[in-house]
């Protein structure tokens, strides 16, 4: 009628051992994971021609062009050289088209109704990736980009 159960402990047991094996499994799918494809990505930003220290520079790839993985970042040395990241500090960038914002980091911001003591040196355009520079990541090749001074 009733068969009889196993005991308490080797229900346990069993139990266990299911679980143990659902965890690995999981663990294992999780490491199969493909990896994106980076590559190394350095090169110069000027402005006018004149190297350009303290900028960031922020590479995101140009969907519009059918490239997708993270953005990449730098910011360049005084003689506007810059190694780009990715934000989980990996480095390099995906290959393939990206626009690019800049954002100056020394740029003085006055307070209200003060007056600025240095012009400023990059245009805000370049801070929005919709007006920003468009440039191609390609492996082995070095990334340059001059800019305008601002409001040339």
């Amino acid at each position: 009628m009733n068969e009889p159960s196993l005991s308490p402990t080797v229900d346990a047991v069993r139990r266990r051992r299911r679980m143990v094996v659902v965890a690995l499994v999981g663990l294992l799918t999780i490491g199969c994971k493909p990896q994106i494809k980076l590559v190394p990505a350095s090169g110069t930003f000027t402005i006018g021609g004149q190297p350009a220290g303290n900028i960031t520079v922020q590479f995101m790839p140009d969907v519009s062009q059918k490239n997708s993985g993270p953005t990449s970042y730098a910011t360049t040395d005084a003689a506007g050289r810059f190694t780009l990241r990715t934000y989980d500090n990996r480095e390099g960038a995906v290959p393939g088209a990206h626009l690019v914002t800049a954002v100056d980091l020394e740029e003085e911001r006055p307070a209200q109704g003060q007056e600025r003591s240095r012009p400023v040196r990059l245009d805000a355009k370049y801070s929005m990736a919709a007006q920003g520079i468009r440039i191609s990541v390609e492996e082995g090749k070095p990334l340059t980009m001059d800019v305008p001074q601002a409001g040339r």
